[in-house]
């Protein structure tokens, strides 16, 4: 029988040729097979899902007039449930009409359930028990995280039901499937290409696709072949076409991510480190520990160490919310409990193996700064309130400020005058003080003026930056320096005009 390539190795559609039954299938097909029975199926993009929903249907001897499938990417948008089935079923809105249509559709399938709003997954959950017991069966398909939750909301719903999360394959189902593809086009892969596909495929059926397809391109194999031929390629020779399918997906949240919250510049580079760490290791769970010895332990100066350790942890605080902003939730997972970071995604993983690091640092401004600080604040107790309102500003642009509240357990039984010093001298790129009436009166205060003061002397750049409270007179500021006033602007806007100030900052890609 002659082939043609994307009939046997296609990662865009259900393969025909290759396709492999996972270990769920059988009982997948039982649960379709069992009257009153709801599916769930969950698992990482490029697991085979899909696949396995439309497989197993097919072999229950079910088609569309057995049941309504529909797509929660087209409704991603709805926010009720009731507005969701007046779009799927023609405006209908009334609960008995939409049962009555919903037993007549036998199964509802949702494909990719977890792009529908949050609330609306929460009221299919509600639902599931009623509609069970009305005769309506759903088949929900989507990644674990939206999936699992189902179940907390009512115990019962359990045996009602059936759950299966799809996980990587293992190398032997990877094997299947080149086998079967080289079989239908009269080709065999050497031994040691097939051991290279295996090993960078990780276990996920449509990176495999992806991989066979392309080798099969780049030797010319695009039907079955006439005569047999055994390929020799690797990994190096496809890379830049594999990560080619994957780079629409991931390239520009990446890029996201490595620039930290809000694009601010990261902090000295590290959410930049902390996902290239994350694609060196090749794990699908890394501690936080394991990825501080990786980015901080390397560094031998052992004062950069410590800025640099610093630095980790302030983006750490961070990574999730970061995680989450750019799109890479299913992707990627902060966990602080455990402290750990998992890839939810073999797709990702798949992805941060293969990319260009290169790449992706030129399409981000690294900062060559080497300070642990953007900015340190010194103040009077008695504006601390807008003192932290500055801070949180900055910080909500992923800028590191030093602040005195947040040190607490740092500061706690060290000698305070010498770390303080070093901070406001060494460690900061500005120092921003809040000149109140009571300002040059405080013993704190007034120490971290002094040691500003014998800073900015040293630096070959301004570093004090003064904000006027009240109208105070301060003993050793130059009135030559220019500042702001509170009292003609509000702390909103000298938060914005320290921003752009750390903007003009010099950066460089090439400081790593």
């Amino acid at each position: 029988m002659n082939y043609k390539l994307d009939d046997v190795f296609n990662e865009a559609y259900i393969p025909t040729v290759t396709f492999v039954e996972p270990k769920e299938f059988t009982d997948l097909l039982g649960s379709l097979k069992t009257k009153g029975k709801h599916i769930t199926l969950s698992g990482p993009s490029g697991s085979g899902k899909t696949t396995l929903a439309r497989k197993t249907l097919e072999k229950a001897g079910l088609h569309s007039g057995n049941y309504h499938w529909i797509s929660g990417r087209e409704y991603s948008e709805e926010k009720t449930l009731q507005n969701l089935f007046a779009k799927i079923f023609w405006g209908q809105t009334r609960d008995e009409v939409i049962c009555d249509w919903l037993q007549a559709s036998g199964i509802l399938i949702i494909d990719d359930f977890h792009h529908l709003n949050s609330d609306v997954r929460t009221q299919i959950g509600y639902k599931m028990k009623l509609w069970h017991e009305k005769g309506i069966r759903l088949f929900l398909i989507g990644i674990a995280s939206t999936t699992r939750p189902l179940l907390d909301l009512d115990q019962e719903l359990g045996i009602r039901n059936d759950l299966y999360e799809m996980k990587i394959q293992d190398d032997n189902f990877v094997r299947i499937i080149i086998s079967l593809g080289e079989e239908a086009l009269n080709f065999q892969f050497s031994e040691n290409t097939k051991e290279d596909f295996i090993e960078a495929s990780q276990g996920i059926p449509s990176a495999i696709q992806a991989i066979c397809r392309i080798a099969c391109i780049r030797n010319n194999i695009e039907n079955t072949l006439e005569e047999s031929q055994i390929i020799e390629c690797t990994m190096e020779d496809i890379k830049d076409a594999v990560i080619r399918s994957y780079k629409g997906k991931y390239q520009n949240k990446v890029i996201g991510l490595a620039k930290g919250k809000q694009n601010a510049r990261s902090v000295h580079n590290t959410y930049f480190d902390i996902i290239r760490t994350i694609g060196r290791l090749q794990k699908s769970e890394i501690s936080y520990e394991e990825l501080q010895e990786s980015i901080v332990r390397s560094v031998s100066d052992p004062k950069e160490r410590s800025k640099k350790n610093t630095s980790f942890y302030n983006c750490l605080k961070y990574l999730q919310s970061v995680i989450e902003d750019r799109g890479l939730s299913d992707a990627l997972y902060c966990e602080p409990v455990s402290r750990t970071i998992s890839i939810e995604d073999p797709s990702f993983k798949l992805f941060l193996s293969l990319v260009n690091w290169d790449e992706i640092k030129r399409n981000i401004r690294l900062r060559s700064s080497q300070y642990s600080y953007d900015v340190a604040v010194s103040f009077s107790g008695k504006i601390r309130e807008i003192a932290e309102r500055f801070k949180d500003i900055l910080e909500e642009s992923n800028y590191s400020v030093f602040y005195d509240f947040d040190e607490q357990e740092t500061l706690w039984g060290k000698n305070l005058r010498e770390y303080l010093a070093n901070i406001y001298a060494n460690e900061a790129q500005f120092m921003v003080i809040f000149l109140s009436e009571d300002y040059p009166e405080k013993d704190w205060p007034a120490f971290e003026f002094e040691i500003g003061k014998e800073a900015q002397n040293k630096r070959t750049s301004e570093y004090l930056l003064p904000v006027i409270v009240d109208d105070v007179h301060i003993v050793g500021l130059n009135k030559d320096i220019a500042y702001l006033d509170l009292r003609e602007l509000n702390i909103e806007e000298i938060a914005e005009i320290m921003k752009k100030k750390l903007e003009q900052t010099p950066t460089t890609g090439a400081d790593l």
